[in-house]
């Protein structure tokens, strides 16, 4: 997606297509900036002609309409019309921030499991946060009853006998 810097204003966005036609237009020149993400500063449709080929060539410029002499002094002498310069303001570049998960040790998820099971701390360690606050809650809540001790800790062996990757898919050592 391109956008263009049209008197002054941004634009768009646009393909590649789109601009293709506005140049076959006339609607823009080649002198005319664009920016797409990525790019650091906005440049000119010329500069990356390869960007925008197309198979027609622009035609030459045009001389600007001359008045004829016993006219000229006639014509608005107080008024000049200047192109104002187009402000071009730098896109500001997104930095993706980096999560570095460390490996964790099968051996460790194993023991906390055997040892701190019933409060869920080797999900905990894991990063499975949700099946360890389950199993928190259902010790902590429910441990008066006998059977859903029972089926906590049959969950927890089943999680330490199949359980060898982490939350992020890394597999444990």
């Amino acid at each position: 997606m391109y956008y263009l810097a049209v008197n002054g204003q941004r634009t768009g966005p646009y393909e590649a297509s789109d601009i293709q036609r506005m140049l076959k237009q006339n609607a823009i020149g080649y002198e005319t900036l664009f920016w797409k993400d990525g790019m650091l500063d906005w440049q000119s449709v010329g500069s990356q002609k390869h960007l925008f080929e197309t198979s027609y060539q622009q035609p030459p410029q045009q001389q600007a309409y001359q008045q004829p002499p016993q006219f000229q002094q006639q014509a608005y002498q107080h008024q000049q019309y200047q192109q104002q310069p187009v402000q071009v303001y730098q896109q500001p570049v997104l930095v993706q921030p980096v999560m570095i998960a460390m490996q964790k040790s099968r051996l460790s998820y194993i023991l906390l499991g055997l040892f701190l099971g019933g409060l869920g701390i080797h999900n905990f360690y894991a990063g499975y946060s949700g099946k360890g606050v389950a199993q928190l809650l259902l010790t902590l809540l429910l441990f008066w009853t006998i059977v859903v001790p029972i089926g906590v800790w049959i969950w927890i062996i089943v999680e330490i006998c199949t359980v060898d990757t982490d939350a992020f898919g890394n597999r444990m050592i």
